[in-house]
C-alpha cells in the first residue's frame, strides 16, 4: 500500500470515528435527555465506540492485506470480518441502550466486557483454526513435493537409459525398466516420516544416473560390465526401498 493510500485510509477511519461519536452525542442531546446523570456509562460508551471503529476498520484490512493473493484464505478473512462487524454492531446496540434507557453504568460496563470477550475468543478460535489449516496445507505441499521429486529422478533415469547407445547394457536397461514400473505403481505422495526412505530411493536414482553417464565414457567391455552391474545393484536396492516405502505408507496413513 502506497503512502498516499495509507494516508487516505487513516483519514477515512478518523472521519468515520468522529462521525460515529457525533451521532452518539447528537442522539443523547436531541432524544436521549441530555448529558446530565450519564456517569461512567457515557465515557465507557465513547471509548468503546472508538475501539470498535479501530478494530472494525483495521483488523479486516490487515488480514486481507497480509495474505491478499491467497484466494484459499478468503473464507477465514470473511469470518474475521464478520466477527469484527458483529462486535461493532454490539457496541452500537449498547450505545442505543445508553441513549434511550437509564441502564446503570455497571451493566453497561458488563455488556461491553462481554462484547470484548466475544471478540477476543472469536478471533482466537479463528487464529488457531487458520494456523491449523496452514499447517495442513504445508504438509500436503511437502508431500506432493517429495513425490514429485522422486518422479522427476525416475524420469531422468529412464530418459538417460533410453538414449544410451553403448553395447552390452541390456541387463541395465531391463533393471531400469522394472524400476520405472515399480515407481509408477508406488504411492504418489510422501508423508511425514517417509523422508529417510525417500532420500534412500533418491540416492539410488542418482547413483544410477551417474552410472549411465559413466557408460558413455567407459573404455572396454570390462568397464561397461562393471558399470552395468553397479546400475543393476542400485536398481535392486531402489526397488527394495520402494517396497519398504509402501509398507511404511500403510502405517503412516
Amino acid at each position: 500500500m502506497s503512502t498516499a493510500s495509507k494516508k487516505t485510509a487513516v483519514l477515512v477511519q478518523i472521519g468515520i470515528m468522529f462521525a460515529s461519536i457525533a451521532v452518539f452525542l447528537g442522539a443523547i442531546s436531541l432524544v436521549g435527555g441530555g448529558f446530565s446523570g450519564r456517569g461512567g456509562r457515557f465515557w465507557v460508551t465513547i471509548v468503546s465506540i472508538i475501539f470498535a471503529q479501530v478494530v472494525w476498520f483495521n483488523v479486516p484490512i490487515w488480514m486481507a492485506a497480509s495474505d491478499a493473493r491467497n484466494k484459499a484464505s478468503f473464507p477465514f478473512q470473511f469470518t474475521a470480518m464478520s466477527f469484527c462487524t458483529m462486535y461493532a454492531a454490539g457496541v452500537f446496540g449498547m450505545a442505543l441502550l445508553v441513549v434511550f434507557t437509564s441502564l446503570p453504568s455497571a451493566w453497561v460496563w458488563v455488556g461491553h466486557m462481554l462484547l470484548l470477550f466475544f471478540l477476543a475468543s472469536s478471533l482466537g478460535v479463528y487464529s488457531m483454526a487458520n494456523r491449523a489449516i496452514e499447517q495442513m496445507d504445508a504438509e500436503d505441499l511437502q508431500a506432493k513435493a517429495g513425490a514429485a521429486n522422486l518422479n522427476l529422478h525416475v524420469k531422468a533415469v529412464a530418459d538417460r537409459m533410453a538414449v544410451c547407445e553403448v553395447a552390452g547394457v541390456d541387463a541395465a536397461s531391463q533393471a531400469v525398466s522394472e524400476l520405472v514400473d515399480a515407481m509408477h505403481y508406488a504411492t504418489g505422495e510422501s508423508l511425514p516420516g517417509s523422508e529417510s526412505v525417500d532420500a534412500e530411493i533418491t540416492s539410488s536414482f542418482k547413483a544410477i544416473e551417474l552410472g549411465l553417464m559413466d557408460l558413455d565414457e567407459a573404455a572396454g567391455e570390462d568397464a561397461v560390465a562393471d558399470i552395468v552391474a553397479k546400475i543393476c545393484r542400485e536398481a535392486k536396492l531402489a526397488k527394495l526401498a520402494i517396497k519398504r516405502r509402501e509398507d511404511l505408507m500403510k502405517t503412516l496413513r
